[in-house]
């Protein structure tokens, strides 16, 4: 008499499989939920960076000021001069809704107004100071995210830098990554 082979699972060797699944599962949920606050952080504080790149590029390219402007939502850049040609606009509503964007200026004060940066036709920042200094990006409500900084820097105005850049402030100043 010839035995048949049974195929598939038994209920127990389900359980088994599903429950490790599950456990696995509960033990990457946190990391998973700081690594896509990290990203959204990231994804922000590149924005920011990336629009005061575009004004900046404009502003040497037309031969003309240019401004970044960050509201509260997103950022505009457009030429400070006539013609006025809005040049990009963005919103914080796609990759960084939930991040919180500080601009604080050269005098060291936040602001929630809506705050700008001009660079002229050789790309450096016109000082001001009502310009934008530095923009931190943070998510205060899930602890243990990395903030971001986006500087702003004028070799002229007594910067270590001149243009945008995008720091970490965990870093020390010493390494290319820290912020200055």
């Amino acid at each position: 008499m010839m035995r048949q082979l049974r195929r598939g699972f038994t209920l127990i060797e389900i359980l088994v499989a599903m429950t490790i699944g599950i456990l696995l599962l509960l033990m990457v949920a946190p990391q998973m939920s700081l690594w896509m606050s990290d990203s959204e952080i990231r994804n922000g504080a590149q924005s920011v960076a990336e629009g005061m790149r575009t004004a900046q590029a404009a502003a040497v390219s037309h031969n003309l000021n240019a401004e970044f402007v960050l509201t509260g939502t997103g950022w505009t850049a457009r030429m400070a001069d006539p013609p006025n040609d809005i040049l990009q606009v963005a919103t914080f509503l796609e990759g960084s809704k939930y991040a919180v964007f500080n601009a604080v200026d050269s005098t060291n004060a936040p602001s929630t107004a809506p705050m700008k940066v001009t660079f002229n036709a050789l790309g450096q920042v016109i000082p001001a100071t009502t310009n934008i200094a530095k923009v931190d990006v943070t998510k205060p409500s899930v602890t243990g995210t990395r903030p971001l900084r986006v500087l702003v820097g004028n070799l002229m105005a007594g910067a270590t830098f001149n243009g945008v850049k995008l720091c970490d402030p965990y870093f020390p100043a010493t390494d290319p990554k820290g912020c200055p």
